[in-house]
């Protein structure tokens, strides 16, 4: 993936192979697969995963240049998001006209100006009708809820980034060195707070709220943002280095069994998913994710770099658009 017009963090397949592997998860959930009832945690894997690789692209930014360009970052994530969602408004919406009551178009228009507004999750999380009932009748935009937190999450984090590094840069005290060190409390803040949020917040049987919610649902990209920190410590030469890493190993094989546990048992409307079990989720997906970044050389990061797996990775984000509008999209309230 590329970085910032000064900056740029190394491809790693790898990643593209925990891309393919949470896509192919979701659609698996949304095609009614019922050895995966939990795949829809396959979008808490692309949280984790854009939460680090923002944050290495802001950090490694401004390790070279001393500074972070939002205009810049934004515009990047603008052209390369952007133009995908209006062509799936678009064909949506025209589809529609001919397919659903009209009684359903005028809450369809609205799911999709929040959708282009990326503030879909809110938009679902108070649309009028029960999502979780099983007569209910879901919007075919409903999959753009995650978008939305992906890019509130773009807005604001770059924002608190830079504030925190201008911060520390005022502080005498503070080594350039050791600057970078000061996101990592802030963050590690940030994701307990999501997941208490979301064990505050949620009530059996109407999860809608804390299911959707941006604060509920961050600690998966604050875990990815949080790992992010020390790996950009280190500085690039940790992607070459060749080096073993057997705790590193055992941690991403524990994580790897945890992620396959949660995605073939896991209900969305189950407590324990909202009192702990999105952040184990999230940090077994860490788990791994560091081991493949740590030791490219590893099994971890050869398994997740087969060219298959790379290929589906490289079009997760239209692989993720498209057939979703044509599935229930319906949040998952239990094993169906």
């Amino acid at each position: 993936m590329s970085g910032t017009s000064r900056a740029r963090i190394p491809y790693q397949p790898a990643l593209d192979g925990v891309r393919a592997l949470a896509v192919a998860a979701v659609l698996a959930f949304h095609g009614g697969v019922a050895a995966l009832p939990g795949g829809f945690l396959g979008v808490d894997a692309f949280f984790v995963l854009s939460g680090f690789l923002i944050t290495s692209l802001l950090l490694a930014e401004h390790r070279h240049t001393g500074r972070i360009d939002l205009v810049a970052f934004w515009g990047r994530r603008v052209r390369r998001l952007l133009p995908a969602l209006l062509l799936v408004l678009l064909v949506v919406l025209l589809v529609s006209r001919k397919l659903m009551p009209g009684t359903e178009l005028g809450a369809l228009r609205w799911d999709a100006l929040a959708a282009l507004g990326y503030v879909a999750n809110w938009r679902m999380a108070n649309r009028d009708g029960d999502y979780f009932a099983a007569t209910g009748s879901p919007s075919p935009l409903q999959h753009t809820w995650s978008l939305g937190i992906e890019e509130q999450f773009y807005l604001l984090w770059p924002l608190l980034l830079i504030a925190l590094l201008g911060w520390a840069a005022k502080r005498g005290a503070v080594p350039p060195g050791r600057r970078l060190g000061l996101a990592l409390p802030v963050v590690l803040l940030g994701a307990a707070g999501s997941a208490l949020a979301a064990a505050a917040l949620f009530a059996p049987g109407a999860v809608d709220r804390v299911y959707y919610g941006t604060d509920t649902r961050a600690v998966a990209l604050l875990v990815g943002a949080a790992l992010a920190v020390p790996l950009a410590r280190r500085g690039e030469a940790v992607t070459a280095r060749p080096a073993r890493h057997p705790v590193l190993g055992a941690l991403a094989l524990a994580g790897a069994a945890l992620t396959g546990w949660c995605w073939a048992t896991a209900g969305g409307g189950d407590a324990w998913l909202y009192r702990g079990g999105l952040t184990a989720a999230a940090l077994a997906v860490a788990a791994v994710i560091a081991h493949a970044v740590v030791s490219p050389a590893s099994p971890t990061a050869r398994l997740l770099a087969l060219a298959p797996l790379v290929w589906l990775g490289r079009i997760s984000y239209g692989v993720y658009l498209w057939p979703c509008p044509c599935s229930s999209g319906s949040p998952p309230s239990g094993p169906g």
